[in-house]
C-alpha cells in the first residue's frame, strides 16, 4: 500500500498518537491530515469517538 504524502508528513511530525490528536482525527480526518486519501468522513458524536479511543487503548494493552 502506498501512503499519501500528507500521511507521511503527518507521521514524521507526530510519531505517536495522543488521545487528543486521535479524537481530532476521528472527528474530521481531513482537517488533521492534509492531503490524506481517507474516505472516512469522521464521527460527529463525542461519545462515539471516546468509545473508539477506549477500545483502542484496551486492545493495545493486551
Amino acid at each position: 500500500f502506498k501512503y499519501s504524502k500528507g500521511l507521511m508528513a503527518f507521521a514524521a511530525e507526530n510519531p505517536i498518537w495522543t488521545e487528543s490528536l486521535l479524537d481530532a482525527y476521528l472527528l474530521n480526518p481531513r482537517s488533521v491530515i492534509k492531503g490524506g486519501r481517507m474516505a472516512f468522513a469522521g464521527l460527529r458524536k463525542e461519545k462515539d469517538r471516546h468509545n473508539v479511543i477506549a477500545y483502542l487503548k484496551e486492545a493495545s494493552a493486551e
